[in-house]
């Protein structure tokens, strides 16, 4: 291989690692029952303060949730020690019942908007991040949330380049 192959070689290879769609992509799974006192936590590097990124939250559920939707405590704690918290709510099922998300079977992969719809999103801070889901479902009419949520068998995140 010449000098100027190997060089053309690299570049391109560069280039397309570059346009990876998931900057980070990451599941954990739930065992069996989501217990609200066990928040699901991941902690990630960001070197990049320049570019926007699109934040999900995934999750993948089975038959046996019933809510139309579903209500999340989100915690992103930054490098520097700030800490932002949101409740949000999302909805999981279409008017007929019928699950939303991607999925031919029984499991339904649900990608939800967090950070990056609204407005264009970029990490303020280069360092080390926590983010921290914590399900937050309560049955109509309680004020409590449920001890333990059935059907969500793993909870994720993926942070995306924007085209």
């Amino acid at each position: 291989m010449s000098k100027l192959q190997f060089i053309l070689y690299f570049l391109i290879v560069t280039n397309l690692s570059c346009e990876k769609k998931h900057f980070l992509n990451e599941y954990k799974s739930i065992n069996k029952l989501w217990d609200i006192e066990k928040p699901v936590s991941f902690d990630f590097n960001v070197v990049d303060t320049l570019r926007p990124f699109n934040f999900f939250i995934k999750l993948r559920t089975d038959d046996s949730y019933i809510f139309n939707n579903i209500y999340l405590d989100i915690s992103l704690d930054h490098p520097s020690g700030k800490k932002y918290k949101d409740t949000l709510e999302y909805a999981m099922s279409n008017p007929d019942g019928s699950m939303l998300g991607r999925g031919k079977m029984s499991i339904k992969e649900h990608k939800l908007w967090y950070k990056g719809y609204e407005k264009k999103f970029k990490f303020n801070e280069i360092g080390n991040y926590k983010l921290i889901v914590k399900h937050v479902n309560r049955e109509l009419g309680e004020v409590n949330g449920l001890k333990f949520l059935k059907g969500v068998l793993d909870v994720g995140y993926s942070i995306e380049n924007v085209n």
